[in-house]
């Protein structure tokens, strides 16, 4: 998983929220044996902004987690756009 630059905005209630682009490496392995991963692109948003700072840990300690994503398809003047949103992420315990 890999982090991208946050960026700040404001929801509809005036709180302050941040967004961040993901990628994640989700493992599976073939019909041969061979390990492999897909990469997803998606963005999350969050509040807290210490949020940040232990999603980067995550990252760079490369530790598996579990979260839902949200393909969403949109048109923007007549491209059909694919974003990807991640939520609830949330480490493995173990």
């Amino acid at each position: 998983m890999a982090v991208g630059q946050p960026r700040e905005w404001s929801n509809n209630n005036g709180e302050k929220m941040q967004s961040t682009e993901l990628t994640l490496a989700i493992p599976f392995v073939t019909r041969n044996g061979e390990e492999r991963n897909d990469m997803l692109m998606g963005e999350m948003s969050f509040g807290n902004p210490d949020f940040l700072k232990v999603l980067q840990s995550t990252c760079d300690a490369h530790e598996k987690c579990e979260f839902q994503v949200g393909f969403y398809l949109s048109d923007w003047n007549g491209k059909k756009i694919q974003n990807i949103k991640v939520h609830n992420l949330t480490k493995l315990m173990m």
